[in-house]
């Protein structure tokens, strides 16, 4: 995978966990609403001072734009978003499973 498209992919993936738009992330950059979109589809790429720009609005370092990821793994608020509700579901009835389990080996 070139360069260029490891750097899209995380653009991609560091913009959309931070749910910013491509439109605001432009307009924060102080650039035309579809600078981040000519960038993403790959028509034009950005200097260094404007990659130093996004990693702050994006809070990340400059450099994990490059680094290329087998997968990007969810963060820590998108697992709570996602699983928080499941898990405290599934842990309270195997609780409760196991409570009344031993209640009737013991009676």
């Amino acid at each position: 995978m070139s360069l260029q498209k490891t750097f899209i992919e995380n653009l991609k993936f560091y913009r959309k966990s931070e749910k910013i738009s491509q439109k605001d992330l432009s307009i924060a950059l102080n650039k035309g609403f579809n600078y981040i979109n000519s960038i993403e589809c790959g028509a034009s790429f950005p200097p260094p001072n404007v990659i130093d720009e996004i990693a702050v609005l994006l809070k990340i370092e400059p450099e994990s734009l490059f680094i290329k990821q087998r997968t990007h793994l969810p963060t820590n608020e998108d697992f709570k978003t996602k699983f928080s509700d499941l898990l405290k579901t599934e842990l309270t009835s195997r609780i409760s499973a196991e409570i009344a389990r031993f209640c009737d080996e013991v009676m």
